[in-house]
């Protein structure tokens, strides 16, 4: 079984599973270019796979703080006076990044693109429910690439986009997420 790790999550791949390896190298990325965290295959597909963990209790207080307030600007219904266009959240601009910086990044090391490509967005974020993860899921879906028309683009046409939590991304997608490595609490002593 093939394991890779994202800040204290560790991630367990099926046996369908025929790779799996770490996408979001610091030493080889391109500067202002973005990578998925993970890529995985399997026979049919290809797997681009970005992970924002916004329960990392290792995560400092500016840090969380940051990530939530852009999670909550991505989740946030459209006001009726705001326009089209207005008020674009970061998060979901960076997510669409992540999967088209991606594409780039493959073309450029030469490798050919010759499966259906799935590219995942896991959230950890358990307050996160139902109706804001299908709003974010809508507007990230409108910054993936996800009908290739040009005919540059032979090998495949289309990319599938799914928001994910740990249950979901079991049972659609056969991949497993552990929570590893939590700090412990320090022991306060009580006053006698």
């Amino acid at each position: 079984m093939l394991k890779l790790e994202e800040g204290n999550l560790r991630f367990c791949f099926s046996p369908r599973y025929t790779n799996a390896e770490r996408f979001d190298d610091k030493e080889k990325n391109a500067d202002g270019m973005k990578a998925a965290d993970f890529v995985a295959e399997t026979i049919e597909n290809l797997y681009f796979i970005e992970v924002k963990d916004f329960q990392n209790p290792c995560a400092t207080d500016e840090n969380r703080r940051s990530d939530c307030e852009k999670l909550g600007v991505a989740t946030k219904m459209k006001e009726k006076n705001e326009k089209k266009g207005d008020r674009k959240s970061i998060f979901v601009l960076e997510m669409g990044e992540t999967i088209k910086d991606s594409l780039l990044r493959k073309y450029a090391l030469g490798e050919k693109i010759s499966k259906a490509v799935i590219y995942l967005l896991f959230v950890n974020f358990d307050a996160l429910g139902a109706e804001e993860r299908g709003r974010l899921k809508a507007k990230i879906s409108g910054h993936v690439p996800t009908g290739l028309k040009d005919e540059r683009f032979t090998e495949f046409t289309n990319i599938t986009f799914d928001l994910v939590n740990a249950t979901q991304l079991k049972e659609r997608h056969d991949i497993s997420c552990t929570v590893i490595n939590v700090p412990k609490q320090p022991h306060t002593p009580k006053n006698s």
